[in-house]
């Protein structure tokens, strides 16, 4: 008789992997990425072993609330942001920030009504090609995004790089250059990830 797979997480691991993010980026914030379960982590395991990381980030509205229920007391980012005006009203009850990323987010904020006041990313596409406003797009995503009422000031501006892995590539720098052309002089945090 075979003997299943099974996968054992290294806690330790996990730990080291995030005081050796700060000590390559001192003076920096982390976000500790744990969407899809972790990665086939396990949500809650990541998150207790990630407890260190200023902050977690994972797609959906639903993973941040088994992340509250099992107690987390982080900031939460959605990454993908909302996809119904409902979602809205959980992100501003259980204090997840929110990713804007698209047109149809814009439009739901504008139409949300007055409550509680959420905190926005919005998200700048430099060459991902993934999510994200064009850089055309962009100036007049941010001006409308910062009207709204019901949202932070100062919304956290962020990018996503393609190919930062492959160090010969130009892109990441291109995209770099292109982010900090887009966002100079904006108040506000910026994230960069890969």
């Amino acid at each position: 008789m075979l003997t299943p797979p099974r996968a054992l997480i290294d806690t330790s691991a996990l730990r080291h992997n995030l005081a050796r993010v700060r000590e390559l980026a001192p003076g920096s914030r982390v976000m500790a990425v744990i969407k899809a379960n972790a990665y086939g982590h396990g949500l809650e395991t990541a998150a207790a072993a990630l407890a260190d990381a200023d902050g977690l980030a994972v797609a959906r509205v639903e993973e941040a609330i088994a992340l509250r229920a099992a107690g987390s007391r982080h900031r939460i980012l959605l990454l993908e942001g909302v996809s119904r005006a409902e979602q809205l009203e959980v992100a501003a009850r259980d204090g997840f920030d929110v990713m804007i990323h698209s047109l149809d987010q814009l439009v739901m904020l504008e139409q949300r009504p007055s409550g509680a006041t959420l905190r926005t990313w919005i998200k700048l596409d430099t060459g991902m090609n993934r999510l994200g406003f064009r850089i055309e797009d962009f100036p007049g995503a941010l001006a409308r995004l910062v009207r709204i009422r019901g949202v932070a000031p100062d919304p956290t501006i962020v990018t996503h790089l393609a190919s930062a892995d492959e160090v010969e590539d130009p892109q990441t720098q291109q995209q770099l250059d292109s982010f900090d052309a887009a966002t100079r002089g904006l108040p506000g945090e910026r994230s960069v990830a890969n």
